[in-house]
């Protein structure tokens, strides 16, 4: 899947560090950093568990650290009518609904933000 990823988005991916990535059973732990070519980095935390239940955060940031959007599913902004998927835009971190559910889906919308390669 990772590397169906780096291939399909080569043209704004430069470099994925796997920091940790394990399977047991249907269940697995995925962490990385992916460099784009804009100098900004996407840092990938997924998580599928033994229960069938999923976690995940996508958090991109531009090349001085700044937050630019984090994407995840944690059930803390029950308002939103996408609960519990939701993303923090910009440096104040406003909150909004999202659609974004998988790493695919993160680096298609990053994707339309960046100038390819």
């Amino acid at each position: 899947m990772l590397l169906d990823l780096a291939k399909q988005y080569s043209d704004i991916i430069q470099q994925i560090e796997v920091e940790r990535f394990r399977v047991a059973g249907a269940s697995y732990e995925l962490r990385a950093v992916i460099s784009l070519n804009d100098g900004s980095k996407l840092f990938v935390k997924d998580y599928l568990f033994l229960d069938g239940t999923r976690k995940y955060a996508y958090h991109w940031q531009d090349s001085e650290g700044q937050l630019l959007c984090r994407w995840d599913n944690a059930p803390h902004w029950k308002a939103l009518n996408s609960y519990p998927h939701h993303r923090h835009v910009g440096r104040n971190g406003v909150v909004e609904s999202s659609d974004v559910r998988t790493l695919e889906d993160a680096l298609k919308e990053i994707g339309g933000q960046i100038q390819p390669r």
